[in-house]
């Protein structure tokens, strides 16, 4: 079952050279992305801005099968659901 985020949660992630997350910092602790299983962008217009960001279906080495995303203009990296 997916549990979305009612507010996305900001993480610290590592990228390879093309992007890709290779690990993530939530609530203190490293974990290392495992496996990939789908990336995708989004661009959107809501109330006139712009949405830009590139979201990933990770697991980690905790176990934990999350999407994240980074969002482009500003950088950042998000949380936005987990996964049973």
């Amino acid at each position: 079952m997916a549990k979305l985020l009612e507010k996305p949660e900001e993480l610290k992630v590592s990228v390879n050279i093309q992007g890709v997350p290779l690990t993530l910092v939530r609530n203190g602790v490293a974990q290392r992305i495992t496996k990939v299983y789908q990336r995708w962008r989004a661009v959107e217009q809501w109330w006139g801005k712009k949405i830009l960001r590139n979201y990933f279906r990770v697991k980690t080495s905790r176990g934990l099968v999350c999407d994240i995303y980074r969002d482009m203009p500003a950088g950042c990296w998000y949380l936005s659901r987990t996964y049973d």
